[in-house]
């Protein structure tokens, strides 16, 4: 037994060998049946209960128990969440019950559902346990519907591998290569992963989509990387995470399964419904090869040194993948192109170790669309620089003597192969072929018909340098109405320094969620453009421009001293919630600055923001993240001011008295005579405060009635923790523990605060026993 919150319980591991030799073991104690009967309204409690002891015991009762509830069971279709959890359990008895589960999950998935609204977001509780299931099964039995499964799931699925866990293409990477702590790495999980994938791929070649989920999930099999984690049973805090490469042997092996990956690659897939394999698929085999190509040099992950062997089936893997992969590489610019560049950062220490590697053939036009990623600046910058600049204006001529449609088309190819490369460039090429337009209408609106945003823009500039009268405002309006081409206007328009009736048409048209264009809005002296963002009618807007100026931060034009009334109205209703990330850090160090130097202008901001949180009923920070500390910054008696408002308020974080306060005697003096407040609410000054806040604040509140308890409990407060709770707490016991021979004052507080740490400490030392008991 154990003690929970004062409850005693048994210990969750024993509950099911108990169920299992109570009600499923001969001789039987007591009827199933009769639990069942006896508490209809807990069924599902009571399946649970019955699939954890078939899991953990030979028993055939318990077994057919567990079926006898699955054949129950509706239609997949049918089932809410706790269905689906008990259907769980049940998957992990053996391959069938997986078998099972899948097929249901399967249904699941396939069929139509609407999204529910959790907190304003919507989610899908039966999607997500459906997609539970099927990494169950794949991880536990490798079932081929369940990696089938996950692939179908990894198509359109553009989610980061490496922060998303369960990215289903994520799962089966790691599934591929994971280290078992008690039996290392095993060749038998990619063989079978493998099979399934392959399975999978000769079905599903109908798009490039499934191409590149298919050859990612190749790559993830046929990496050289393996990883693993896992706890120590009896320390549940402790995690050993280990990373490295497999074994040679294993890797040697692997090798030879490359065969059977070669011939779908190769093969002609538009013979049924199947497309060929687009470039920017083999991006992620060409990743996987070069990973074999450098484990031959002596190069593998996190610096560690692989053996003799493991260089060697390096070399050798290297060699055959990237043979079988020449062709398709070369067939294509932007592949071709990127092979080039990564071979070429290692072909030095290849050389030196008597390795040969392959050699690409790259496209001149390519090369110099790339711009700054095809030259070299390790050896003389400014003719590096010049070079780019040359490169970027001769293919500027090429294109703009195609015309308007052949151009735009040309460069639209180019961009599109360059980000197979993995650059996002073009910058340079669009800003030169708009210089050489002729008739930059026609090169807009060819842009506009292909999507390219990027030559759209600068089309747009010179089109409004050159003839800025004869831009027809329905086509600005059509390109705003585009959530793809709308930035691009907005830019083109905010880089003038002039407002005419363009500029009035598009600034005008601003909402707020355009304030994240204002990141970028660099100017060196106020302009028109500038002083119209400063009284947009969107606050957003207006506070976003008023944070470009060089008020407190650094950079951006001086304010002029006549516009400095709609500058402060502009941060008047600025709101930190609504900037973009970068603009928050410049507000903040503004917001710091009018702390320092206009304290009127701030108090009265955030005297605003307090008057905001009046409808949601709590106060919360107006400050950006990490800045509350500018409160501090105030002359006392707009502190004084500022915190009898926030006194007494409900709050979600820190209090502002913290900073208003501070250490500030004569404040909370005041606070306590002549403005009536108690000492109660006045400790929440001291939250978290193990400074000389509370040494000079403190014995006041104490004085003036607060209670020590209180005062101890706040001052102990702690934002987060990371490790065993019970270190925290010694480490608050020692603090009282020097509290009461530091100041003598606050003996009554030192007290408290031991005593209640000793019982926390004691509480957090059982729970963490507890938790080494049951092993979790």
């Amino acid at each position: 037994m154990e003690s929970v919150e004062d409850v005693w319980r048994l210990q969750p591991t024993l509950c099911a060998p108990l169920v299992a030799r109570w009600f499923f073991t001969s001789p039987v104690r007591r009827p199933w049946a009769t639990l069942v009967d006896a508490f209809p309204d807990h069924a599902l409690g009571l399946a649970s209960a019955v699939m954890s002891a078939a899991e953990v015991s030979p028993s055939s009762q318990a077994r057919a128990q567990a079926e006898k509830w699955i054949h129950s069971l509706s239609a997949p279709t049918s089932w809410d969440v706790g269905t689906f959890a008990i259907v769980t359990q049940y998957a992990r008895l053996d391959s069938r019950a997986a078998q099972f589960a899948v097929n249901g999950a399967l249904a699941v998935l396939a069929t139509p559902r609407e999204p529910e609204e959790l907190y304003g977001m919507l989610v899908d509780p039966l999607g997500d346990a459906a997609t539970r299931q099927l990494i169950q099964s794949a991880r536990q039995f490798f079932l081929p519907e369940a990696i089938g499964g996950l692939l179908a799931l990894a198509v359109g699925d553009r989610r980061r591998r490496n922060s998303t866990p369960d990215h289903p293409l994520r799962v089966l990477s790691d599934l591929a290569g994971v280290i078992d702590p008690d039996f290392g790495t095993s060749l038998e999980i990619r063989t079978r992963l493998l099979r399934a994938v392959l399975d999978w791929m000769r079905r599903h070649r109908a798009s490039g989509e499934q191409w590149s989920v298919a050859t990612e999930a190749l790559a993830g099999i046929f990496s050289v990387e393996v990883s693993g984690n896992w706890p120590d049973p009896g320390t549940p805090n402790t995690v050993t995470l280990a990373h490295g490469v497999d074994a040679a042997d294993n890797l040697s092996r692997l090798l030879g399964l490359w065969k059977q990956v070669v011939p779908l690659l190769t093969c002609d897939a538009t013979s049924g419904d199947g497309v060929p394999c687009p470039p920017v698929a083999l991006v992620a085999l060409l990743d996987m090869a070069l990973g074999w190509v450098r484990l031959g040099l002596g190069v593998a992950p996190r610096g560690q040194i692989p053996s003799a062997e493991q260089m060697r089936w390096g070399a050798e893997g290297g060699r055959r993948i990237l043979a079988s992969l020449h062709p398709l590489l070369q067939n294509s610019p932007g592949t071709a192109m990127r092979a080039h560049r990564e071979l070429a950062r290692i072909r030095g220490r290849a050389q030196k170790a008597g390795q040969k590697l392959p050699t690409f053939d790259v496209e001149s036009d390519l090369q110099s669309f790339c711009e700054w990623g095809s030259v070299d600046f390790t050896h003389d910058y400014e003719a590096a620089t010049e070079q780019v600049l040359t490169q970027a204006k001769t293919l500027a001529k090429r294109l703009t003597a195609l015309g308007p449609r052949a151009g735009v088309a040309r460069f639209g190819e180019l961009a599109e192969q360059a980000q197979v490369v993995g650059d996002y460039t073009g910058y340079l090429t669009a800003v030169r072929m708009a210089e050489l337009m002729t008739d930059p209408a026609a090169w807009y609106q060819a842009a506009a018909e292909s999507g390219e945003t990027l030559l759209l823009g600068t089309a747009l500039t010179q089109w409004l340098t050159t003839a800025p009268d004869t831009v027809p405002p329905s086509v600005l309006l059509t390109a705003l109405d585009d959530a793809a081409s709308r930035p691009t206007v907005v830019n083109a328009v905010l880089a003038r320094s002039v407002v005419d009736k363009t500029g009035e048409l598009v600034i005008d048209s601003m909402r707020a969620e355009d304030a994240s264009l204002l990141e970028t809005l660099i100017r060196h002296e106020p302009d028109d453009v500038m002083h119209r963002l400063l009284i947009h009618t969107i606050p957003a807007i207006a506070a976003s421009a008023a944070i470009s100026f060089s008020v407190g931060a650094p950079h951006g034009p001086a304010l002029p001293a006549e516009w400095q009334t709609s500058w402060r109205r502009a941060m008047q209703n600025l709101r930190i919630d609504h900037l973009p990330p970068h603009n928050r850090w410049r507000a903040g160090k503004v917001l710091a600055h009018l702390a320092k130097h206009d304290a009127d202008t701030f108090e009265s901001w955030f005297h605003e923001r307090l008057q905001d949180m009046t409808a949601q009923g709590w106060y919360a920070s107006p400050l950006p993240h990490d800045s509350d500390h500018i409160l501090a910054y105030l002359p006392c008696p707009h502190r004084l001011r500022l915190a009898i408002h926030c006194i007494g308020l409900p709050r979600v974080g820190h209090s502002a008295l913290i900073h208003l306060v501070g250490s500030d005697t004569e404040l909370a003096q005041h606070l306590l005579d002549e403005h009536a407040v108690s000492p109660d609410k006045l400790v929440d000054a001291l939250f978290g405060q193990r400074n000389a806040a509370v040494e000079k604040i403190g014995p006041l509140l104490l004085e003036r009635g607060a209670s020590a308890g209180r005062i101890a409990a706040a001052v102990a407060w702690c934002d987060s923790w990371s490790g065993d709770r019970s270190r925290m707490h010694s480490q608050l016991l020692d603090y009282f523990t020097a509290l009461a021979d530091r100041v003598p004052a606050l003996h009554a507080v030192a007290a408290a605060g031991r005593a209640q740490q000793e019982e926390l400490l004691h509480q957090a030392e059982e729970r963490e026993r507890a938790a080494r008991v049951r092993g979790r």
